[in-house]
């Protein structure tokens, strides 16, 4: 999908596997800037990067032409492609340090982060080239500013992208998506890094990862909703948690699903972890 004459979004179907037969489907979109050469956020999982150069060659461009892959956060749906892509273009792939690991030794990441199909979304580590440092800008081409911003919550080492020239911001999945199961560390840092992004002026464009694209005014009411909806999650966790002190991480997760409207057969890890990060923001206030 053409967004400006420079930026194409890609849209990436995938399953995640819950353990057993279950499965969600999901998507995700990476986003293409093409300038003298070719500059990819993010790559979706390990088979949709046959997508990616298919579309690269639908534009009359070569894969080859692709010189720098910016990665929001080291997640499996972000990273998956980056390994298959580098076999066809010399591109560098720049990641904030603290996620570098995750992307440079998967097993580890596997460790830390378990899912069940993590092996299937992301096949290969790759080493990082480049460091993402907070209001710096990223050395890809001249005449194209594209400002790193620190954007925690979502992961410990989650970035934004503001490209200046477009007015595109690229959020990852910094903006979480009303209504969607909600996965972040830290609510805290979440609602701060959505208060950030909306602090930037002349923003045209907002390409998130599980947003459509949207443009003009709606930018603001989607970040309102990001916002909203976190602090919703955090009323509904401390309702949950006052009632029933003693429930387990996987009941209460279960119980907060079902009162968000959303009804899933097994929690995973990384949807636990967001409602343990608003438990931690409740004893934190509780021995404050």
């Amino acid at each position: 999908m053409k967004i400006t004459e420079s930026i194409h979004a890609l849209r990436h179907s995938f399953r995640l596997a819950l353990g057993g037969d279950h499965y969600v489907d999901r998507f995700v979109y990476s986003y293409l800037i093409a300038g003298k050469t070719i500059c990819l956020v993010d790559t979706g999982v390990f088979a949709t990067a046959p997508l990616i150069l298919d579309y690269v060659r639908g534009l009359g461009r070569k894969p080859e032409e692709i010189s720098m892959i910016l990665l929001t956060h080291a997640h499996p749906d972000h990273i998956g492609g980056c390994a298959p892509i580098k076999k066809s273009a010399p591109a560098l792939v720049a990641i904030h340090p603290a996620e570098k690991h995750w992307v440079e030794d998967i097993e580890k990441q596997y460790r830390e982060r378990p899912i069940p199909n993590l092996f299937d979304l992301v096949r290969e580590s790759v080493p990082a080239d480049l460091e993402l440092i907070d209001g710096e800008t990223v050395p890809w081409e001249e005449g194209k500013t594209i400002r790193i911003i620190d954007t925690p919550g979502h992961s410990p080492g989650s970035v934004s992208f503001f490209f200046e020239e477009e007015g595109a911001l690229f959020s990852g999945d910094s903006v979480p998506s009303a209504g969607t199961i909600p996965i972040y560390v830290d609510p805290v840092a979440s609602v701060a890094s959505v208060q950030k992004l909306k602090k930037l002026s002349n923003v045209q464009y907002l390409l998130s990862s599980w947003h459509e694209p949207i443009a003009g005014k709606r930018i603001e009411e989607a970040m309102d909703e990001g916002y909203g909806y976190i602090m919703k999650i955090d009323a509904i966790v401390e309702d949950i948690h006052r009632k029933g002190p003693l429930l387990s991480l996987e009941v209460l997760s279960l119980l907060a699903l079902e009162r968000l409207g959303l009804k899933v057969p097994k929690v995973l890890f990384m949807v636990e972890t967001t409602f343990r990060g608003h438990l931690d923001r409740l004893k934190g206030v509780k021995g404050s």
